[in-house]
């Protein structure tokens, strides 16, 4: 059939935001026990819940969610060992024993929030990071949360604390009665600074005997450590990237130094970046310049590049039965999905994906990396034209432009498929994923080069890319428009206050005041703006200098704000004191309030109304018409 001519941004398409909504579920944490597969899994269909998978059918019953609120980001949630399957249940934070209907071991309450659990072989107890709220204060009161290093008694939940003293801490992994775990203090975050621990855990006292620091410190970010059968490995990224070292006889010492990453930011806990199948072979992702790959890594060092074919690759785990890697992988034209990958070449079946993708390929835009230049030097970004096979542009026209930025602002875009970008792109926009100064994938100078200039390098990097694509006659540069979420949002509305690039923006629990920000969110994030802005109070001038709530009146174009009424991140406040301020010049916008979500919505009906809101937002200010016809979006002012 032939292409229909019709204005960009107006196409039809058979992509639905009530099934993007569906396809975010995620999957992650892959653990086995025997020839048992375990993972945790999202489920958008039931308000974001988070289930227990074994072999591919749920165990956890309907009631219950695997979701600890440490640090409020969570991760670590649960754990499959040989006394059973334990997780931290959502709605009380208690540690809990899966059985035919779940037990609970610890009756604490979510004052006391567990997570990145171990067992110690023939013990009945567990290692867990220990994260206590004192009771009748505010959540947001970081001056009353302590985090610690615990043992959990699985008989009676007395709690025993290991270590304590630090700030927070991460990743306790035990062999053969060694204890190795991951601490650091404010203000670093953990891609800042960390030390790695090793001690002796002795069973019988629950306590630890020669405890000391073996790596990290000086401004050195280890994580995730692993053990083999006499080595620890981990990763740090003391030759200015993550790459994989090791500890033995011989101390520590780099495994195979190179420029490219072999980890990203520890957001959450329980990453898994690598996976080691004896003491002489690591499996593990490798990223250069933005492209991912799987990689073998020989005892004596030796790499071997073997397996390219994803975008994406996480949460990799040994599968000793088996003999087989199994890791999450992404790819722009499929869903995620749990592979099982033999190192011999045997082909296996997916143990889990997507039962229907929910775009043809032929409707697929395809990420092309783009690299620029900024006033902050080089800058990199993937580029997905507008695709539809159905449509064709009228002649000479240029679409409308859609930048993304992503969280953090330490995380990055990946080339995995991000179906809210293909809802644009099958619409007949074109889509910018933005890795500004600062994104991981790219080296510790690239991730360091946003210290101390947040909302300032980032929002050079997002006019300098616009003008790079509208130089290239890629995009109409009379139309764009940018979106964020969270630290995402920040840059979003920094971008829209201090430069005059962009022409419509959405921002999804943005942030507009640094010294709000500063003074009230939760302690993981409390001391962050040290390095992207500087320490406050001492730098309030600056704070100000930066947050755009102060700066409204350099506003001119529409935005629409999505809120989460249970944010703790980044609280309702920040958003409704933006909208005031638009409300007051009468510029257009939109507000909408999710009552029960947090940071980060997971309820699919919330997803799919956010999408299809942001997406009639930006027609209706840029004159688009919209082919579907839905309910009519409330926007004062237009």
């Amino acid at each position: 059939m032939k292409a229909k001519s019709a204005p960009m941004g107006s196409w039809k398409s058979p992509l639905e935001a009530s099934a993007i909504a569906v396809g975010t579920r995620t999957r992650s944490e892959i653990q086995s026990f025997g020839s048992d597969v375990y993972w945790l899994e999202s489920l958008p269909q039931e308000a974001g819940r988070v289930t227990i998978v074994r072999n591919g059918e749920s165990v956890l019953p309907s009631g219950f969610c695997a979701r600890t609120r440490a640090h409020e980001y969570g991760g670590g949630s649960y754990i499959v060992c040989e006394t059973g399957t334990y997780f931290v249940n959502l709605s009380d934070q208690d540690l809990y024993r899966l059985d035919a209907f779940p037990q609970a071991i610890t009756q604490t309450g979510a004052n006391e929030r567990y997570a990145d659990m171990c067992h110690p072989q023939g013990g009945n107890l567990l290692i867990a990071v220990c994260e206590t709220h004192e009771p009748g204060k505010t959540e947001e009161t970081v001056g009353q949360v302590s985090n610690r290093l615990v043992a959990i008694d699985l008989t009676d939940g007395r709690i025993t604390t290991l270590h304590e003293g630090h700030d927070f801490y991460a990743s306790p992994r035990i062999h053969k009665g060694r204890l190795a775990f991951i601490a650091w203090d404010h203000p670093n975050m953990p891609w800042d600074a960390t030390l790695l621990y090793l001690a002796e855990f002795n069973q019988s006292t629950l306590c630890l005997d020669k405890t000391g620091i073996i790596a990290g410190g000086n401004g050195e970010s280890v994580m995730e450590p692993h053990w083999g059968a006499n080595r620890l490995f981990f990763l740090s990224d003391a030759s200015g990237w993550w790459n994989l070292w090791c500890f033995d006889e011989a101390g520590s010492y780099c495994l195979h130094e190179c420029e490219a990453e072999f980890g990203g930011p520890q957001w959450v806990f329980a990453t898994s970046s690598f996976a080691v199948v004896a003491d002489d072979l690591v499996i593990a992702r490798r990223c250069s310049q933005g492209t991912e790959s799987l990689v073998i890594i020989k005892g004596d060092g030796t790499l071997t590049e073997w397996h390219r074919e994803a975008g994406s690759y996480d949460h990799l785990h040994w599968h000793e039965a088996a003999r087989a890697l199994l890791c999450v992988t992404g790819a722009p034209d499929r869903g995620a999905r749990i592979e099982c990958l033999a190192p011999s070449g045997e082909p296996r079946t997916p143990l889990a994906e997507a039962k229907d993708e929910v775009l043809a390929s032929t409707y697929v835009s395809h990420p092309q990396a783009i690299e620029f230049e900024s006033l902050e030097g080089p800058g990199y970004a993937y580029f997905y034209p507008p695709t539809n096979p159905d449509f064709a542009p009228a002649q000479d026209e240029l679409p409308p432009l859609l930048v993304t930025t992503h969280g953090g602002p330490t995380s990055a875009a990946r080339r995995s498929q991000i179906l809210r970008i293909q809802y644009y792109t099958s619409r007949g926009w074109a889509v910018a994923d933005l890795n500004y100064a600062g994104s991981t994938g790219f080296g510790t100078a690239y991730r360091r080069k946003l210290e101390g200039k947040w909302g300032i390098a980032d929002v050079r990097d997002c006019e300098a890319l616009v003008q790079c694509l509208a130089s290239r006659r890629l995009v109409d540069s009379s139309r764009c428009a940018i979106r964020g979420g969270s630290a995402g949002g920040y840059t979003t509305l920094a971008a829209l206050t201090f430069s005059d690039v962009f022409h419509a923006g959405a921002s999804a629990y943005g942030i507009s005041d640094l010294e709000a920000l500063a003074a009230d969110t939760h302690k993981f994030e409390s001391r962050y703006l040290d390095s992207l802005v500087g320490p406050w109070p001492q730098m309030r001038e600056e704070y100000k200098a930066r947050s755009p709530i102060h700066h409204s009146h350099r506003l001119s174009c529409p935005i629409i704000f999505f809120q989460g009424g249970k944010d703790l991140v980044v609280p309702a406040s920040q958003s409704m004191r933006m909208v005031a301020a638009l409300d007051e010049k009468r510029i257009p916008h939109a507000y909408l309030l999710y009552p029960e979500e947090a940071h980060g919505f997971r309820d699919a009906k919330n997803i799919a109304h956010c999408l299809e809101s942001e997406y009639q937002f930006f027609c209706r200010v840029f004159g688009i018409e919209i082919a579907e016809q839905g309910e009519r979006l409330a926007i004062k002012y237009l």
